[in-house]
């Protein structure tokens, strides 16, 4: 692994990200506290930082790095997401949202959003309200795991598509529908994807597996993100999978991997 001034480039045969000269960032500025909570999930965008935490929701605003918003829910919120529009909150009574115009407050006079939160699943169904994580893309297709599924949303249209399966985990959705789950199933980890979101389905389209050859076998699978369209037939997907012995890197174009320890 290459350095420069001291800090690790990634490099490789395979994935060489070192002509991108690619530096791991750099973090300054105040450290947030939630106090006794405990913090599950945040997102961003270009004005505001969003928290999900086991008591409630915060909204940080980027400039001043204070908390201008705020919801306190009993249970807490497991997950968050947000797209241009909407911000989306996962809790043990499904999905829920609140409109990004309905965000103010200042850091002096901080407001409580509650009357903001509406329900999204509700009119379309859910596996579970038992909502594990959300994740989504653009301003219409939304997914989420619960605790016995996985199910994708058409927001604007009205339509879901699921399948009922127990220990999934964490998800991704693309811009072109393809989309993407982590299961535990206790002996193994498996990463499925699906390559339409249109209708509901069994058995995904395609399964990385611990132990069958690219992910090794004792491997718990912690988090996964996405390119879309940079496998090297610059069409297919590059997959990051952080593993719990590392980061495993995958070409979906042509199977080809490389995995990143940890030291």
């Amino acid at each position: 692994m290459a350095t420069v001034s001291g800090v690790p480039l990634i490099g490789g045969i395979t994935f060489d990200f070192t002509e991108l000269g690619y530096l791991p960032p750099t973090w300054s500025g105040a450290i947030y506290s939630f106090a006794s909570s405990m913090l599950n999930q945040i997102c961003s965008d270009e004005d505001y930082v969003y928290a999900a935490t086991n008591t409630g929701f915060a909204v940080i605003d980027i400039t001043t790095e204070s908390e201008i918003g705020y919801i306190e829910y009993t249970s807490g919120f497991s997950t968050v997401w947000a797209n241009d529009d909407k911000v989306f909150l996962g809790t043990t009574s499904g999905i829920n949202y609140l409109n990004k115009t309905c965000i103010s407050g200042t850091p002096s006079l901080q407001e409580n959003l509650a009357d903001c939160l509406l329900n999204y699943s509700n009119p379309y169904g859910i596996t579970s309200e038992d909502v594990q994580y959300i994740h989504g893309n653009g301003d219409n297709l939304i997914m989420c795991c619960t605790s016995i599924g996985v199910d994708v949303y058409w927001g604007d249209y009205g339509y879901r598509s699921s399948t009922t399966i127990s220990g999934a985990r964490k998800c991704f959705m693309t811009s072109t529908g393809k989309f993407y789950y982590t299961v535990d199933k206790g002996n193994e980890w498996q990463l499925n994807r699906v390559d339409s979101e249109k209708w509901d389905w069994i058995t995904p389209d395609y399964s990385y597996v611990t132990g069958s050859g690219i992910l090794a076998e004792g491997l718990s699978i912690n988090d996964i993100f996405v390119t879309e369209g940079t496998s090297y037939n610059g069409s297919d997907n590059t997959l990051f999978i952080a593993t719990s012995s590392g980061v495993c890197v995958i070409d979906e174009g042509s199977l080809t991997f490389r995995t990143y320890y940890t030291q």
